[in-house]
This record gives C-alpha cells, structure tokens and sequence, in this order.
C-alpha cells in the first residue's frame, strides 16, 4: 500500500471542518486479551483496549456509538495495521448521510516485534502526561510521539521498511534545498515518507502545485546514517520523543560547521 494511495481523505482543510463532537459518558470499555479482571501491569497497558463512545453527526445530527481505540497492539491484532493504513480506524462515517471526516484522538500504537510504541497525542493535556510518563517507565522499546494521523502512518512505513525515522527526518531538511524554487512562489504544506515495493521516495505536498516525489536511495540513506550517527546519540532518550523536521533541524544547525 502506498501512502499516496491513502492521503487525501487527510489533506482536508482542518478549519473548515464541522466538529465532530463526542460525548464524554464511555458506555463500556473492553481490553480484548485480558478480559474482565486482568491484571493492571505494564503488559496490560499495551495490550489492545477500545471504548464504545457516543457522538453526534456534525451534518445531519444522527447519533453514532463509535468504538475509540485506547490501545493498538498490532502483535496481536494485525488487522488493525491495515485499517489505519487504509483510513478506516480513525474516520467517521454517518450512515443517515454518508458525511465523511477524519476522526483523531488520542491513542497508543504497539508492535511488539518491531519493538515501537507511538503515542499519538492531538493535543497534549495532563491526563496524556501522566499516562506518557507511567508507559516511560518500560525499558529498551523505542517510544515516539506524534499528534496527527499522517505522521502515525509514516512512522509505521518507516518501521516496517527497517529504516530510521530520526535519519529520514534529517534527510527532509536537507531536501528542502532541492525545492527551493517551487517554494518561492507556493506554500509547502508537508514532507511525508513513502514507498512502493523497494523503492523509496519523499512524497512534497505543496498548496497549489498539488504533490510532487522526490526519491531517496539506499546509498544516501546509509551516508547520512554514518555521519550523523554520533549527532543522533546525543540528541536521543529513552522517553517518548516527537521526531520531526524541528528536531532534525537542531541536529544540522548544531553540526552545521563540524560537517561543512
């Protein structure tokens, strides 16, 4: 699957989207592996949970019960990788309307045997905080943060390909370099990983010119990897960290003049 197959239903103007607006009464709450009275441990933490919540069409008014993930252990429920892959986890769709829109909250994506965890936090509040900091508490399994739905997908393509998302991060920055010119005159809106079989590419989404794709080969991956590698180290934790553009972009301002 392509990520440019599945990113448009995401490129919608968030400000002009309606509210889809979910009540806070949780019906039930189910924690699929453990059952009712499993045991409350690290391990049950990360196992795949949901909650069967009631929320409101923002078109037509019709009422829903929407099953909110808490927890997405994809070790144990593989499936549901492919129903984030293909936008229908995180979507509402009203069946009086056929009203369509990305749905994001906050939720914790786990693959075991790749050893992540992503936390994908909309909006960061004191709730998320503690629960962040009681997951912090596990050691040796990589932990990132990210805040929208486009940025939990990449991280799971990046994953998947045994790639290094603090590296692809610094390789962005870099490119920019290569699409000057078309940002003179539009806005970039997003640099997003992608891959098709074994070629690798960075899908560069501009306001008016639509997307363009820039490829990336294996060669200049591993170069970037080799020299930064140190660079890396020292910029990384054993928390939860938000891997972006920004923090790539402090690693290159801070060795700017050791490495030209």
């Amino acid at each position: 699957l392509s990520l440019h197959d599945a990113l448009p239903i995401f490129l919608t103007v968030w400000q002009n989207q309606p509210i889809i607006r979910v009540r806070k009464r949780q019906i039930f709450f189910i924690n699929i592996s453990a059952g009712v009275g499993g045991k409350c441990s690290m391990e049950g933490k990360r196992l795949t949970s949901y909650a069967m919540e009631e929320l409101e069409c923002p078109k037509c008014g019709h009422k829903h019960s929407l099953k909110k993930y808490k927890v997405i252990n994809v070790t144990e429920k593989a499936k549901l990788k492919e129903e984030i892959m293909k936008n229908r986890l995180y979507q509402f769709s009203c069946e009086e309307c056929e009203y369509m829109a990305p749905l994001t909250y906050d939720s914790l994506y786990v693959d075991s045997r790749k050893n992540i965890m992503i936390y994908m936090a909309p909006v960061m509040n004191a709730e998320i905080k503690v629960e962040i900091a009681e997951l912090e508490q596990e050691k040796g399994i990589d932990k990132r943060l990210v805040d929208n739905i486009n940025d939990l997908k990449e991280k799971i393509m990046i994953v998947d390909n045994h790639l290094d998302d603090r590296v692809i991060e610094i390789i962005k920055i870099m490119y920019l370099d290569q699409i000057k010119k078309e940002m003179e005159d539009d806005t970039l809106l997003n640099i997003l990983f992608d891959y098709n079989r074994d070629n690798y590419c960075f899908l560069v989404f501009f306001q008016k010119k639509g997307i363009g794709k820039i490829p990336l080969t294996r060669e200049f991956y591993r170069q970037v990897e080799d020299k930064y590698k140190e660079a890396i180290k020292e910029h990384s934790t054993d928390g939860f960290m938000k891997i972006d553009m920004e923090w790539a972009g402090k690693i290159l301002f801070k060795n700017h003049n050791k490495f030209n």
